[in-house]
């Protein structure tokens, strides 16, 4: 079986690539097409890619354009599944690679079983409140998946893949300039215990009761969509939900958050979630495995007390 991923990054590429794998028990052939050099593309061979095709980014124009090169040789090769990496760009792809190939796609692929012809999707909708599952005897379906879904296997030194590199599309878009994002230097997708805030915080000087138990557990903070948007106490790439951060730490304490739907779906595969809160009713607690019903002033700088003497 033919199996395609498409990423803009090779960390996302490796995750698809395992993915892809795990689909389909080891039996598929996996190309990749990755954004970026030689040196990316040679990761995601080391990581289990059979064909690597690197897409780099372009100065003049926009990566998406890579897409109708890459539907025409869909075409030819016919995969069976064209896994895409959710990100903004990747979605764009994944739905023009559709349309180019009349072929359907899927959204938010949650997972994924073949039996002969048939393929049958879960995927989450409502703000990841629940799961829908639909089936396909389509020669080529296009999924979208999340970062963080699979885990990319181990790079194999003895890897002798050479890359190939697309040639530069014709742009219909020039583009004329490029502005980094000032990043604040959050790294949520990879922390292993992340304390975030919500509306239970009152004033932006009660930020540092969560700081506080941050450093004594050696976790990355984080917050509800108001705090970013709304009060701008914290970065926007700081805030989880199904528009913002989508992360799978092994802790999540959820320090004043109410835990409506669209926080909720961005934290939902957390190892271990605790809650804090004033309120016995909160949603959030339902999606605990722990809960503390109490004033964040009293019970924050009591867990932090505990754990620093630990």
């Amino acid at each position: 079986m033919n199996v395609w991923v498409i990423a803009e990054t090779s960390a996302l590429a490796t995750e698809l690539v395992s993915g892809a794998k795990t689909i389909t028990n080891g039996a598929a052939e996996v190309t990749a097409f990755v954004g970026g050099d030689e040196v990316a593309g040679k990761h995601v061979a080391a990581c289990g890619a059979s064909k690597v095709t690197v897409l780099p980014l372009l100065s003049n124009a926009m990566w998406e354009e890579y897409t109708p090169a890459l539907a025409e040789k869909a075409k030819a090769d016919a995969p069976a599944l064209i896994l895409v990496g959710a990100t903004k760009r990747g979605k764009d792809v994944a739905a023009q690679l559709a349309a180019l190939l009349d072929a359907p796609c899927v959204s938010d692929c949650k997972s994924i079983t073949i039996d002969g012809d048939t393929k049958t999707i879960t995927r989450m909708i409502y703000g990841g409140m629940a799961v829908k599952t639909q089936s396909t005897t389509a020669p080529t379906v296009i999924l979208t998946v999340a970062a963080k879904a699979y885990e990319a296997l181990p790079e194999d030194a003895s890897c002798t893949v050479t890359p190939d590199v697309m040639a530069a599309p014709a742009a219909k878009v020039v583009v004329t300039g490029r502005e980094p994002k000032v990043s604040s230097g959050v790294n949520l997708s990879d922390a292993a215990s992340v304390v975030a805030i919500g509306r239970g915080f009152v004033e932006k000087d009660d930020m540092k009761l969560a700081e506080d138990l941050a450093k004594a557990i050696g976790a990355e903070m984080a917050c509800s969509r108001p705090i970013a948007e709304f009060f701008k106490w914290m970065p926007e790439e700081a805030y989880i939900g199904i528009s913002g951060q989508i992360i799978k730490p092994q802790l999540y304490i959820a320090a004043g958050i109410s835990g409506q739907a669209q926080h909720i779906s961005g934290m939902r595969d957390s190892k271990i979630v605790v809650s804090v809160n004033k309120d016995e009713n909160a949603p959030m607690n339902a999606q605990s495995d722990y809960y503390i019903v109490g004033d964040i002033k009293e019970v924050l700088p009591a867990l932090t007390k505990a754990f620093s003497a630990r």
